[in-house]
């Protein structure tokens, strides 16, 4: 019995011992920006800083929950082109829904290298209005960066977006049902973006 206890003992020190620090604690993997969950957007303030967060982590499972849609809100998100980019791109928008803004999201951060950010900012903004209990609208000029890989594409986008907002069928968490971009400058706007990365 005591034998084959020891010889129990060998093995087991011969497997650990050759074994490249089976037990020993791994490196904890970098962090994954897109793996991070943000905070559910209980007001109309939460909802917009998940919107700047989650653009610019470039984390397109946070960005997908900022839009309605029928499983969670009684209409479906709506997103209205500037005339120019309605005209070049009017197959992909005639039929843009939640999916579309998603897909387009990941390609267009599939296009930035790992190490690079893309960099949003909302200028003049208007007070976020309230004029409902469960409505509130948003209007303001951006300015987006994003070093992407496409060639003969600006990566400086700039215009101005209304964002229309409500909460969600249990009236807890907000979301946009309703987005219409304007275009400040020729071709670079929010929708040549979109219209772009959905090609």
């Amino acid at each position: 019995m005591r034998s084959n206890v020891t010889i129990l003992v060998i093995a087991l020190l011969s497997i650990s011992s050759g074994s490249c620090n089976l037990f020993d604690p791994r490196d904890a993997s970098p962090p994954n920006s897109s793996n991070e969950t943000l905070p559910n957007p209980t007001s109309p303030e939460a909802l917009l800083a998940n919107f700047i967060s989650a653009f610019q982590q470039k984390n397109d499972v946070e960005y997908g929950k900022l839009f309605a849609d029928t499983v969670v809100y009684h209409k479906r998100f709506q997103f209205i082109p500037n005339q120019s980019a309605s005209a070049r791109y009017a197959v992909i928008f005639s039929t843009w829904n939640k999916t579309s803004e998603i897909e387009y999201f990941k390609k267009a951060a599939a296009s930035i290298g790992a190490s690079s950010t893309p960099v949003i900012s909302f200028n003049n903004p208007s007070q976020l209005v309230h004029y409902q209990s469960d409505s509130a609208f948003y209007s303001a000029t951006y300015t987006i960066f994003l070093a992407h890989n496409r060639s003969g594409l600006t990566q400086q986008f700039t215009g101005r977006c209304e964002l229309y907002l409500a909460p969600d069928k249990n009236k807890v968490n907000w979301m946009i049902y309703r987005w219409i971009d304007f275009e400040t400058s020729k071709d670079s706007s929010w929708s040549e973006l979109k219209g772009q990365f959905s090609q």
